[in-house]
């Protein structure tokens, strides 16, 4: 090794990691355990005088000028970083738009000028932290579940199933039992919804789960949640029943355990079994206590109905416990990626100025083979 290439290995910083979610954002540097910052996925706009989601938008425009004012506030007020000097490691679903993986990546190339970005997804972010190629991936996110297999490092795209069963859902679901409970017309906001279910709700076996809902909740205690003229009476059945939502069979059998079995079904056959037996629950969802072995009993006791009795002959499911914070998973993921290839794989800043284009999965000009007839010269 020269003395110069020594030189800029010290030189070398620190990357950061962006989990730029729904509802909240995971903010931090690679070969971290845990993010410096999680914040609400808002900023304070000075032109509408209030604060504004990120993912409030009509026009690419818009959502430029959103991310813009972001990265700001991640980057000089919470890691008081240089943008300039680190590359960036950003964390995403497979599902995200063109429109705005497109504009974010022109946001950190061209306005905040970073070095390099590297982009991990977050089924084989959330697999890396357990050290597996193959694992099954459900992360419960703010507004939709997505369910991801990975095998051999690799997500089967095609089998990726994202019903809405959100904690949004969750949410709604329960200020409508305490509307009905209370007997009134509750304004409560998001945040107020948000600590109430985190302080007070849990999700029952599915046993305990059928009995509450035929004879009543009196055997779980209410309580009161709030402060002086916001006092809120949560009963019982608020408590208990909030995220049945997730497990409610549609036409459809749109349920998150139905969602985890077709998933499978989608898979190739000498695949399902391994993906079984190497679940990963994880997202903001995954922190509601007793939600993973809900999940556990509804499996278990699908499998042995119609329609997935006679399509998946598994009968073993095991569950993976997260080595973190199940709502931070993706992110220590990207982290642990980030700060394994010492941002060898990121792709450069002047590369991506040369075509102001990402490479993109759903993109016909980065999957036509070289020689097909159809391929642009």
């Amino acid at each position: 090794m020269t003395l110069y290439e020594g030189i800029a290995l010290i030189q070398e910083k620190q990357a950061v990691v962006l989990d730029l979610g729904a509802h909240y954002t995971k903010f931090g540097f690679t070969g971290e355990a845990a993010p410096r910052c999680i914040i609400k996925s808002e900023f304070w706009c000075p032109m509408e005088r209030r604060y504004k989601q990120v993912y409030d938008y009509n026009t690419t425009e818009e959502l430029y000028d959103n991310l813009v004012q972001m990265l700001h506030l991640l980057y000089f007020r919470h890691v008081l970083v240089n943008p300039k000097e680190r590359k960036v490691v950003v964390i995403e679903s497979l599902l995200t738009t063109t429109q705005f993986r497109e504009t974010l990546a022109k946001v950190l190339y061209m306005h905040y000028e970073v070095s390099g970005v590297t982009w991990w997804d977050t089924g084989r972010a959330c697999a890396a932290t357990l050290g597996v190629g193959t694992a099954l991936v459900v992360s419960i996110g703010a507004r939709e579940a997505e369910v991801t297999p990975v095998v051999h490092a690799a997500p089967l795209v095609h089998a990726i199933q994202v019903p809405p069963l959100g904690m949004q859902a969750v949410r709604v679901h329960l200020a409508n039992i305490l509307k009905e409970d209370n007997e009134t017309e509750l304004q409560l906001d998001d945040n107020v919804l948000e600590d109430i279910l985190v302080r007070t709700c849990f999700v029952p076996s599915r046993t305990l789960a059928i009995q509450l809902a035929s004879e009543g909740c009196n055997g779980v205690r209410s309580v009161v949640c709030g402060g002086a003229g916001t006092s809120v009476r949560v009963t019982g059945r608020a408590r208990a029943l909030a995220a049945e939502p997730l497990f409610e069979r549609d036409r459809d059998m749109a349920s998150l355990p139905d969602a985890v079995l077709q998933c499978l079904i989608q898979c190739p056959r000498d695949t399902r079994r391994v993906l079984a037996e190497n679940i990963l629950i994880t997202g903001g969802g995954a922190t509601l206590p007793g939600l993973k072995a809900r999940i556990a009993h509804e499996l278990r006791h699908l499998i042995t109905v119609e329609p997935y009795k006679d399509q998946l002959h598994i009968k073993t499911f095991k569950f993976h416990s997260s080595p973190c914070e199940d709502n931070v998973c993706a992110w220590v993921g990207g982290a642990v990626c980030g700060g394994a290839d010492g941002g060898g794989r990121a792709e450069p800043r002047d590369v991506y100025l040369r075509t102001q284009r990402l490479r993109d999965w759903a993109c016909l000009l980065h999957n036509t083979p070289p020689d097909h007839h159809h391929r642009c010269p």
